[in-house]
């Protein structure tokens, strides 16, 4: 098997993983990080603030810059899933015995969740984004 070729099934297979497992893992840290980021300001020595302590006000400018990033990777997740689904259109066999002794379908499967989970958690992912930018962050 040549190089280019191996590089290409390379490729093919990091590009079947980002658009599976992008959007997943982009909610995940703006999950994560988005709650740090949210609620680190509000405690200072263990008792709760009203505010946001001055010194890290910050946290909310990077925190809508961490929510747009995840929007944006669960979305790419979702365009690159789409386009491996249209290139995988024509694996099909007439006979279901070919399809599980060549493994055909496996491919466009696996694009087809990749378009789920990429449009399903972008959606998740800005309904989180629009709850932690439209509730106060420290009051309540």
């Amino acid at each position: 098997m040549s190089t280019s070729v191996r590089r290409a099934e390379g490729w093919a297979c990091l590009e079947t993983a980002f658009g599976l497992w992008g959007g997943p893992l982009a909610w995940y840290v703006q999950i994560c990080c988005g709650y740090g980021l949210a609620s680190q300001p509000c405690f200072s020595g263990g008792r709760r603030l009203t505010a946001p302590v001055a010194a890290l006000q910050w946290t909310w400018a990077a925190m809508v810059l961490l929510m747009l990033a995840a929007v944006l990777t669960a979305l790419l997740s979702l365009l690159v899933s789409g386009r491996a689904y249209r290139r995988t259109r024509d694996q099909t066999s007439s006979d279901l015995h070919d399809l599980m002794d060549a493994g055909a379908g496996r491919a466009r499967f696996v694009a087809l969740w990749g378009m789920l989970l990429g449009g399903g958690f972008a959606l998740a992912t800005a309904v989180t984004a629009v709850a932690f930018i439209t509730l106060p962050r420290c009051a309540g």
